[in-house]
């Protein structure tokens, strides 16, 4: 089979970019069981806003445990910049060959732990990743430019300054991930000393790197701005603020371009948008401080509308397709799934309410109620199960008016 021309790839790519997330998950497993991926990687390219949201579980590499800790920097090699404050997706396989012949034995013992687990075996990736992330620290910090690095056509100059805010980046890895754990995901406040040893650390062992640094700490847990601004006092003080603009700018700008925050929303599950509007919502919040200049602030608040929207239109969707269509349907009714969808409803209405005040939402729980009672009405619904769901979809009170 010839392979494919220009016009025909841009065609293909488009296809794939339209399809469902279903097959989307279908693609990329295929293209993760691949022996050599090649081209295939371009193919799966625009796929990527997409899978931030969707996260499905992927094959655990040693390249994609080396660079688990800074995805949220990596980036496509057409968006790179070299003050962008992120990492070109095509240095991970020459860096993570590089690291990988350095290590030796070791990092093929790590490969043995590994084999067969995905990047939802994250007990296996907090007990590898502080073997391997301390060690790749050190290789990248003694030099020495990776033999496959001219497939980059970056350049070695490119490389050393990269090297260098990797090796900062990752030497504090482990930590950044004892913090998180630490917050129980996001759950509780970060503990401020954590962040300031982290942040100290990091600044010297690569002061370039500390915008980075910040943007780790904010894609885990966007709680820690607030931190930041008193971590630390005098002339770190000061870079600790000026890197934290810096990263809040990469931050913003990733929700700009290619539709990230209408992607992340409308991709997935509804668990999945709940979260990532939750996540979205709290980090705008933490950015949006009196302390933001003008121009940051109205990017802010250009973000909160689209997400407001995404919000809106995923809320409705899903009620639609996941919780009335099924009621309507004269199938058998799963209720444990029924359920849980009005749950994932009513985790996205909250997030959606701190974002813009939630208006219309109850008009469209109150739709949802209607609609179950309809169906109980009709004898397809046992009353226990009526009042569960319209407990979870508009409250004990609207529940006891059934029972009543």
């Amino acid at each position: 089979m010839s392979a494919p021309n220009s016009t025909g790839l841009r065609a293909l790519n488009r296809e794939i970019a339209d399809a469902a997330d279903p097959h989307v998950v279908r693609i990329v497993a295929t293209v993760d069981a691949m022996a050599s991926r090649g081209a295939a990687d371009a193919l799966i390219a625009p796929l990527r806003p997409r899978l931030a949201a969707l996260r499905p579980p992927r094959p655990l590499r040693f390249a994609r445990l080396l660079f688990h800790p800074l995805e949220p920097l990596i980036v496509s090699a057409a968006r790179w910049r070299p003050d962008r404050n992120s990492i070109p997706r095509t240095a991970i396989g020459p860096v993570a060959e590089h690291v990988r012949l350095a290590m030796g034995p070791d990092a093929a013992a790590i490969e043995a732990s590994i084999r067969h687990r995905t990047t939802a075996d994250t007990d296996i990736i907090a007990r590898c990743g502080a073997l391997l992330w301390p060690a790749a620290s050190r290789i990248l910090s003694a030099g020495g430019v990776p033999e496959a690095w001219d497939r980059t056509e970056l350049g070695p100059g490119v490389y050393e300054s990269l090297a260098a805010c990797m090796a900062a980046l990752l030497d504090q890895a482990a930590a950044l991930e004892t913090m998180v754990v630490g917050t129980a995901n996001g759950l509780l406040p970060p503990d401020g000393h954590q962040i300031a040893a982290i942040l100290t650390k990091a600044a010297a062992c690569h002061l370039p790197a500390l915008p980075m640094m910040i943007v780790l700490l904010l894609a885990r847990v966007p709680e820690s701005a607030a931190a930041l601004p008193q971590a630390h006092t005098g002339a770190t003080g000061v870079a600790v603020r000026a890197a934290l603009g810096q990263a809040a700018e990469r931050l913003l700008r990733q929700l700009r371009e290619d539709d990230g925050t209408e992607a992340r929303i409308a991709s997935g599950n509804l668990a999945n948008a709940g979260a990532s509007a939750g996540w979205i919502g709290s980090l705008l919040r933490q950015l949006d401080t009196g302390a933001a200049d003008p121009r940051r602030r109205a990017d802010i608040q250009a973000i909160r509308g689209r997400l407001d929207a995404s919000c809106k239109a995923r809320f409705g969707a899903g009620l639609q397709q996941e919780l009335l269509a099924p009621l309507n349907d004269l199938a058998p009714l799963a209720i444990p799934a029924l359920e849980a969808t009005a749950r994932n409803l009513r985790v996205l209405e909250a997030e959606a309410r701190t974002i813009s005040g939630g208006g219309g939402y109850d008009q469209l729980l109150n739709k949802a109620a209607e609609a179950i009672g309809i169906r109980a009405a009709k004898g397809r619904m046992h009353l226990v199960d009526q009042v569960r769901l319209v407990e979870i979809l508009s409250g004990p009170e609207a529940a006891m008016a059934l029972l009543d």
